[in-house]
Order: structure tokens, then sequence, then C-alpha cells
């Protein structure tokens, strides 16, 4: 008979907040907008995450010598004192030909046709900075900056190691996917579908602000895990990511030990696949 148990408490995501956040790495944004009103609204919603380091440019030679002296990760690139968008996208990416640029607008609505069309003109994405879309442009700077860290990362450790393979610890993204699909079948034959999807949309909820590569991976109301961005994933997860992922499935665990005391110790009892165990794996 299995032992039904309540926790009360509501903090068991502080536990979660370890010294590996601490220590992720600070990535540069240079911020390229001349208007005061704008790009105090955009600061005020960079600095909601520590590791986002934003230098504001007013002009294209303030952002020259910000992308050389604080070696920036991605421009942010709105209106200029002096130059049009296209005139500085065109010498950014003459002289930085793999710095990623974020076209930055103030419609409230970016047709795919102009959204197309300057993404042939070299910027990686568009994004609408309109006071009604505050919540988009968190989310397009969370992918595109961990798009463009991660990718310096990979190149940098295989770099250093002076070889190109795969992490043979770590997990392809397809792997990774079906095995958190996997969990949510186990789970779901002990406590319903429905528990089992509000369980991943709470623990996601409140940890993808701390570990913002979870933001790849979606939930639907029955527990179905997906992730839309996986067409754009070459290499397998990095021990960031897979680390990410290993905390919240040890959260979502830990929401079902709520009810199932010894839930954790019952998964693991079963015959589980090698990708599920690695998963719910203590976090190193």
């Amino acid at each position: 008979m299995q032992t039904l148990i309540m926790d009360k408490s509501d903090s068991f995501f502080e536990e979660l907040v370890d010294k590996s956040y601490s220590q992720k790495p600070l990535i540069h944004l240079a911020l390229a907008e001349s208007k005061p009103t704008v790009s105090q609204s955009l600061i005020q919603e960079i600095k909601k995450d520590n590791r986002w380091v934003p230098d504001l440019c007013s002009n294209y030679q303030q952002l020259v010598q910000t992308i050389t002296s604080q070696s920036s990760d991605l421009i942010l690139l709105g209106k200029l004192e002096d130059l049009n968008w296209l005139e500085v996208c065109r010498r950014c990416l003459k002289q930085w030909q793999n710095l990623p640029i974020i076209l930055l607008v103030d419609q409230i609505e970016v047709s795919d046709f102009f959204r197309d069309w300057a993404i042939a003109r070299g910027v990686h994405d568009v994004v609408s900075i309109h006071p009604q879309n505050v919540h988009l442009f968190r989310k397009a700077l969370i992918r595109n900056a961990l798009k463009s860290t991660i990718q310096t990362s990979l190149k940098a450790q295989n770099i250093s190691s002076g070889v190109v393979s795969e992490n043979a610890d770590s997990l392809t993204w397809e792997a990774t996917l079906v095995a958190l699909n996997r969990l949510t079948k186990y789970s779901s034959s002990y406590l319903g579908p429905l528990a089992i999807g509000n369980y991943w949309k709470k623990t996601h909820a409140g940890l993808v602000v701390l570990h913002p590569s979870l933001e790849y991976w979606k939930v639907d109301y029955q527990g179905q895990i997906i992730c839309p961005f996986i067409s754009e994933q070459i290499a397998p997860l990095n021990h960031e990511q897979l680390q990410d992922v290993q905390i919240w499935v040890r959260a979502f665990l830990k929401e079902c030990e709520r009810v199932i005391v010894d839930f954790s110790q019952i998964l693991q009892s079963k015959s589980l696949s090698a990708d599920v165990s690695k998963l719910i794996s203590p976090v190193e």
C-alpha cells in the first residue's frame, strides 16, 4: 500500500537554486538604442536575469567600442542617432560575421514578409518591443542569447579538445524528449495525466527564470512534452542544459512525492530506460 502524505511547504524551489547558477557565464548584450524611454524600458526587462549584462549605445561609434571592449554576445539593434538599421547591420556583419543581431521594432505585430526580408539581410530575429509585447521580447532574448552562447561554448570546447565529437555523457535532444515523455507515461499510471501535466507545468514555471534553457521545453495540460526548437539542435545537450533538465525532473518528482512519498523509489524500481534513469539521477 502506498503511503500518502501532503507536504505543506512551498519552498522546495529554494533548494534547487544551487551554486551552479551563480557560476553560469554572463551574457553581454550590446543594446543599440538612442531613445532613453525605450532603452530604459528594455534594460529593466533585461536586468530581470542577473546573467544578462546590457551595454547601452546611442550611436554607431559607441556600438563598435562596446562590442570590441565587452566582447558582446548579442546585438539588440533598435534606432541609433546616426545610422539606420540596414547600414548598421551591414557594417556589423562585415566586421563580426558570427555575432547575432536581433532587430527591435516598435510595431505591435511583425509581418512574416518583413521578418523574412530582414532575416535575408542578416539579422537573426525580428522582435516587437511595443509595450504590449514585453513578454515576447523576453522570450526572444532568452532564445537568441541561449543559442548564441551555446554555439560559442561548443566551439570553444571543440577547439580546446582538438576534436569535434558528441559528449558521451550527454543526451541528444530527441533522446531527452523521448525520455521526458516516457517519464510522463510512467507517472501517469500512478497519479493520472491531469495531475502529471499540472506538476510539469508548475515546476517548469518556477524554474525557467533561473534555468532559461528550459524555455526550449513546453508541456500541455496532460503532461505531453514537446520541444518546438528541436529541429534547430544539431549537437547534443551540453552539460548545463542536461543539468537544467535534471533539476526540472527533480522538482517534478518532488511534486509527485507530495502525494506518494516514495514515488522516486517506485520509479527507480521499474525497468527504466537508460535515458530516463539519467534524467532522474542526482544533479552533479
